[in-house]
């Protein structure tokens, strides 16, 4: 019965055999579970979209529509078409679904390459809010490509960043930080008069900058290839100290401040 059933969603869906040689019993059988519920087709493009905790997660997809639900032992997640994250319509239903909840949209890919978009969409929930709660949000793979790139190794950024910016091991935190931040703007591109409006300072000041940095540099600078890695290992650095910052600032808990007690009245 289920070969019969399997082999009549192969006549109705494209790409659904490969699904089946491709998945485990547990994916086809919820596959073929939501297609016969529905009688829609797969979607060509399928999302993940990874949440922080499994909350209501059934009243989310009550409200998607269309998706496929993680099941209890799992990552909470759901697949939803990917035709629901598209446009401004699109991006502000998910928004107002997932509202005040921790969670990521993945990017858009074939449903047998569904996996890829959950380890991107996790990857980034790792980076992003840590809890639910008024400051969570909807964050889109979409949005943090070039930032997953570069970040899907991590122990590979950090070999980048040591190899790289060693010159700068030396110095001072606060010396290395406005020294990195002149260096990533030039190296964007930007001129002396562009970096100080950028940095807020003056254009002799880049200037001065720069002359520290191809100092310690020297003619790596020059080099295309060295030039594009330095980049790289500024960008990786300046991602990962941001991420360092968000899950301590989600982990601190508010101070509980408590109001002077009133003199008692004497009798």
């Amino acid at each position: 019965m289920t070969e019969l059933i399997a082999q009549s969603l192969c006549d109705r869906n494209p790409g659904f055999k490969e699904v089946i040689e491709r998945g485990g019993p547990q994916q086809v059988a919820r596959l073929i579970q939501d297609v016969l519920r529905s009688g829609h087709p797969l979607p060509e493009k399928v999302r993940a979209v990874m949440l922080r905790t499994d909350t209501d997660i059934h009243l989310v997809a009550s409200a998607l529509g269309d998706c496929l639900v993680s099941t209890p032992g799992e990552a909470p997640g759901l697949l939803i078409p990917a035709a629901l994250a598209d446009g401004k319509s699109g991006r502000a239903r998910l928004k107002g679904v997932l509202r005040h909840r921790a969670a990521v949209v993945g990017h858009a890919v074939a449903p047998t390459e569904a996996e890829a978009s959950v380890r991107a969409a996790s990857r980034l929930l790792d980076l992003a809010s840590v809890h639910d709660g008024p400051d969570a949000g909807v964050v889109f793979v979409d949005d943090h490509l070039s930032s997953l790139v570069l970040l899907q190794d991590e122990s590979l950024a950090h070999t980048l960043i040591a190899r790289r910016l060693r010159p700068l091991a030396g110095l001072t935190p606060e010396r290395c930080e406005r020294l990195e931040a002149t260096l990533l703007a030039w190296l964007g591109g930007m001129g002396a008069p562009e970096v100080a409006k950028a940095l807020s300072i003056h254009p002799q000041t880049v200037r001065y900058r720069m002359r520290q940095l191809e100092k310690l540099f020297g003619p790596r600078l020059r080099d295309p290839r060295t030039r594009f890695e330095i980049e790289m290992a500024l960008r990786s650095r300046q991602l990962m100290a941001a991420a360092r910052r968000r899950r301590t600032g989600a982990t601190r808990r508010p101070r509980v401040t408590t109001k002077p007690r009133k003199a008692l009245p004497r009798p």
